[in-house]
């Protein structure tokens, strides 16, 4: 049996306590084996693969498989490693806003072009960038079917834990109130 904890990748953090893998900030079109990816069901493929594309700026990696009607059953697509996303047709109804958000790392000087772009689409919404109570600066992105993505950069002065009110954190369990 394999260990997941110290098996992130040829390139992520390993080993107990390690600090976390960064997200290599280009585009690497390897197949690695991804430890975490996202399925987005899409009423629209064409439309939503060009609003996350031209409009969030993630690369088209894959299309793969064909659904009954000839048309593409899957595409997967990437920003920067380790922040993979799947789209599938929803084989019926999207329901709008269910509630599902998506967090992906930015560097806080891409936020305002990533807003410029999705709303050049014409496709969907953004809201932000703007700061947050912990320490970071977030843009808020939701694709034509109401799914939200969350580009999400740190400021150059984060609070610490003795900063950020009513902020708890289970020291006991190996994690660092200053992280």
């Amino acid at each position: 049996m394999r260990n997941t904890e110290t098996d992130v990748s040829d390139r992520g953090a390993a080993g107990p306590g390690a600090a976390p893998a960064e997200p290599v900030e280009s585009i690497d079109t390897s197949m690695y084996r991804m430890p975490f990816f996202a399925t987005l069901r899409v009423r629209d493929l064409d439309v939503s693969l060009r609003w996350y594309t031209e409009g969030l700026g993630m690369h088209l990696l894959a299309t793969m498989g064909r659904r009954d009607d000839g048309t593409t059953a899957l595409v997967h697509l990437r920003r920067w490693r380790y922040q993979d996303l799947l789209l599938v047709p929803a084989a019926g109804p999207v329901e709008r806003g269910s509630g599902l958000t998506l967090s992906m790392a930015a560097r806080l000087g891409e936020l305002d072009e990533l807003a410029e772009r999705v709303t050049r689409t014409g496709l969907g919404e953004v809201e932000g960038p703007a700061p947050t109570g912990w320490g970071t600066n977030d843009l808020r992105a939701t694709d034509p079917d109401g799914n939200t993505v969350v580009f999400t950069a740190p400021l150059d002065s984060r609070p610490q834990a003795a900063d950020l009110s009513g902020f708890t954190m289970d020291v006991s369990a190996g994690a660092s109130p200053d992280c």
